[in-house]
């Protein structure tokens, strides 16, 4: 993995993490989405209520998270974030 991947996973990580605590209806509802506008820059931009639309760089927040195995809190889901990084770079 190189270092701009790991910079991009480590900035949409934040970005995932703050949506969800931040959700009005709670992470159990995020109905939000995000768009990745320039993955190099790490700028990500709210998309609104939306599924996701991968050909628009466009990923509903639910998917990208995940609930830890040990606290059962929602956390980033790495595995996804990887794998949407690999679109990148």
């Amino acid at each position: 993995m190189t270092a701009d991947q790991q910079d991009f996973i480590s900035a949409l990580r934040q970005y995932v993490a703050h949506a969800i605590a931040h959700d009005a209806g709670g992470a159990d509802y995020a109905t939000g989405a995000v768009k990745i506008v320039d993955a190099r820059t790490h700028l990500f931009v709210d998309a609104g209520r939306r599924d996701t639309d991968e050909a628009e760089d466009i990923y509903a927040l639910r998917s990208l998270f995940r609930p830890d195995e040990e606290t059962l809190q929602l956390v980033p889901d790495e595995g996804r974030l990887e794998a949407i990084s690999r679109n990148y770079f």
